[in-house]
């Protein structure tokens, strides 16, 4: 009776152990965790702002603040830095109401995402990718991934 205690107790362990090493690796922002999308990397974190790399071209940036420009703030500041908009679009998603602005340049797409978080902090997050590359939608789009993961 004790050995067969003991083996079950080991294969337990073991299968813990397996889910364990399957589950996507976390950050934590300041008093924010979210899950790191598949295929990136952390790049550097801080109390309000993480920043997770696939390669030069694919960055995601999330940064939390107390507050956030308007949008006709937000595209004027990157139009005067060169970058044309794309388009404008407000959703909801995982209970969250966002913002999103797209803007090109130099062959690089940037998506640019806010919204208000339940604790009354707002969270930016920015999304890069090569501009002959299609923004992945729902699950496919890591953004997504964020979004659903953020706590």
């Amino acid at each position: 009776m004790r050995k067969n205690l003991i083996i079950m107790l080991l294969a337990v362990f073991i299968i813990s152990c397996s889910v364990t090493a399957i589950a996507a690796e976390s950050s934590t922002i300041g008093d924010h965790t979210l899950d790191v999308p598949e295929g990136y990397k952390i790049s550097e974190t801080t109390d309000t702002q993480g920043t997770y790399i696939k390669d030069n071209d694919h960055v995601i940036i999330v940064m939390f603040t107390d507050t956030v420009t308007s949008n006709e703030d937000s595209q004027a500041a990157m139009e005067a830095k060169g970058y044309t908009c794309l388009g404008n679009k407000s959703y909801e998603a995982e209970g969250y109401s966002v913002n999103q602005q797209n803007f090109e340049k130099d062959n690089i797409t940037v998506f640019t995402y806010d919204f208000e978080m339940k604790d009354g902090k707002y969270c930016v997050i920015t999304y890069t990718i090569p501009s002959d590359e299609e923004v992945g939608e729902n699950d496919a789009n890591p953004i997504t991934g964020i979004l659903q993961t953020l706590k």
